[in-house]
Formats: structure tokens, C-alpha cells, sequence
């Protein structure tokens, strides 16, 4: 028992040597939740278990584009909710470069620390190992990681979450955002805002979204709503190569448990239009419905 309970400390948190005596063969049991110990695994193959990386600045990151123009008023709102706190916010895009980054606690960002705060920093799992952002965009799902669950060095003081931000109508991973305090101030509501928070840059999206495109996306939930069942009609014109390809959108758009629009161009020139929408039966059993609309 003793050579599992000392790789914790007393708040029940792994130490420092928690990756190596677990990747060495040590039980990890459920002290690790599964999303960390798939991440230590797959930093351990990229041989990043040190906790001594060489961080990535990128000069050249565009930190006007869409997502971040999305994101700026939301971020702007969380700023009064931050100042003087240990709380953080921050805008990753889809490979983990930081984008945008509200700072609470000046202080945590002195000295070698203030590249965490910059514009253009890779939080990506392969540049820094287990972190909220990184991880959370290679799990494809929300990840909270604490102290030493991180594996690079000036991490382990915070405890961060990170949660994915995708576009309503094509359901593409665009980023994630997080927040992130110090450890032991580490507040139970962080993963309520950084939720919150996603879903209003979710929104936003969609207001910078053409019009005929949000006319689109009203139409399917319309027609979403009016079905009966969860299966696809297709025409009967529709080829064999044309319903492979859908039926591969729908399978996808299933496995990512969201509302997501998405366009399949087809042979002979007509646009299949997939909508995926939460469904609820009378057992309240919750799933994901595809609707199909063809183009004349």
C-alpha cells in the first residue's frame, strides 16, 4: 500500500513523481481519471514526461480572425469577473496557440513566466504536455488538470479547465477556451463559466455567420423538430457512392454528441444539407438525430 499512497500528497493530489512510477508499471487506480492517464501515456510516447520542455512562442499568429472576434466581447464581460482574482481566462485555437488571454493575478506572470500570458504561446499537448487546452482538444472532450497532472513545470501550481469551442453550423473544433487559478484557490464554478462562456463565443459564431447560412441552420431545426423518428430519408435517386458519403457525415456528426450543421456536395451536383440535433424520447432517454435536406 505504501509504494501506491506516497505518489499522492496530502490533498490528494499526485507528486511529482506520479508519471514515471505509473508509466513504469505502478497501479494507477482511480486516483487518475482516465483523461489524464490517456494524456501522460501519450506524452510518455512523445517523450515528453520530464517536466523540462522548451515552450513554443509562434510570432506570426493572426489574433484578429473570426474566432477571436467571436470571442473578444465574451472575454471583455469575464474581465471585471477576474481582476484582482487568481482566476485566468484564456482563447486557444484549434492546434492550442493561445489567442487572446484575460490575467487576473498579474503576478503569476513575472520573470520566465510572462510567456504563458502572450499571444502566439502553444498550449498544445506536444509542445507542453498535459494541460487543459492542449489535452482538451486531443480528448475531444472538456478537461480539467490539476497540479502535477501537468507535466511541464510552471503549470503545476494551477489547476485549469478547458472546453471546446465549435461552430454551430459545420460543427468544426475552432478552439477552447479555459480558465485557470491557482490550485489551492481553485473555485468549484470554473467549469460552469468556462462552459458558459464557450457557448456564448458558440453564439457569437453564429451571429458573424452570413445570413443565408443562419436561414439554413433555422430551416433544419425547424424541420429537425417536425420529424417523428431519428432516421435519414434519402431520395431514391440517390446514388451509391452519394449515400455512402452521407451516411459516413451522419455517423460523424452522431459521434460528436453536439448540434452541428454540415454540407456534402454530391455527384451530380445537388448539396446534401445533415443537421444533427438533441433529441429527447418520452423515457427521456437523450440522443443525437440527423435530418437530411437535398437540394433541387
Amino acid at each position: 500500500m505504501s509504494a501506491i499512497a506516497d505518489i499522492w500528497d496530502d490533498q490528494g493530489w499526485p507528486t511529482g513523481e506520479t508519471v514515471e512510477r505509473i508509466l513504469s508499471g505502478h497501479p494507477a487506480g482511480e486516483a487518475v481519471r482516465a483523461p489524464i492517464l490517456n494524456s501522460w501515456r501519450r506524452c510518455q510516447h512523445a517523450g515528453l514526461t520530464s517536466g523540462i520542455f522548451q515552450p513554443r512562442l509562434i510570432d506570426d499568429v493572426d489574433c484578429d480572425n473570426t474566432l477571436v472576434r467571436a470571442a473578444r466581447p465574451v472575454l471583455d464581460r469575464l474581465q471585471t469577473t477576474v481582476d484582482d482574482s487568481p482566476s485566468d481566462v484564456f482563447l486557444c485555437d484549434a492546434s492550442g496557440v493561445q489567442l487572446l488571454r484575460v490575467v487576473g493575478d498579474p503576478s503569476k506572470y513575472r520573470g520566465s513566466n510572462a510567456v504563458l500570458a502572450a499571444p502566439g504561446f502553444s498550449f498544445a499537448e506536444s509542445d507542453v504536455g498535459t494541460n487543459a487546452a492542449g489535452s482538451t482538444l486531443v480528448e475531444r472532450r472538456t478537461c480539467q488538470v490539476s497540479g502535477n497532472e501537468h507535466l511541464w513545470e510552471p503549470l503545476r501550481r494551477g489547476t485549469a479547465v478547458g472546453v471546446r469551442v465549435c461552430h454551430p453550423l459545420s460543427g468544426r473544433v475552432e478552439g477552447v477556451l479555459g480558465i485557470a487559478a491557482w490550485r489551492e484557490r481553485a473555485d468549484a464554478q470554473m467549469m460552469a463559466i468556462a462552459r458558459r462562456s464557450a457557448h456564448a463565443v458558440e453564439q457569437r459564431l453564429l451571429e458573424l455567420s452570413t445570413e443565408r447560412e443562419r436561414a439554413l441552420l433555422r430551416r433544419l431545426r425547424g424541420s429537425a423538430r417536425a420529424a417523428s423518428g431519428v432516421q435519414v430519408s434519402m431520395p431514391r435517386d440517390l446514388g451509391y457512392l452519394d449515400r455512402l458519403a452521407l451516411e459516413d457525415a451522419a455517423v460523424r456528426l452522431v459521434a460528436q454528441g453536439r448540434a452541428a450543421v454540415v454540407e456534402i456536395a454530391l455527384s451530380d451536383g445537388r448539396t446534401a444539407t445533415l443537421a444533427a440535433q438533441l433529441v429527447t424520447d418520452s423515457a427521456d432517454l437523450t440522443g443525437i438525430a440527423v435530418h437530411a435536406l437535398i437540394s433541387d
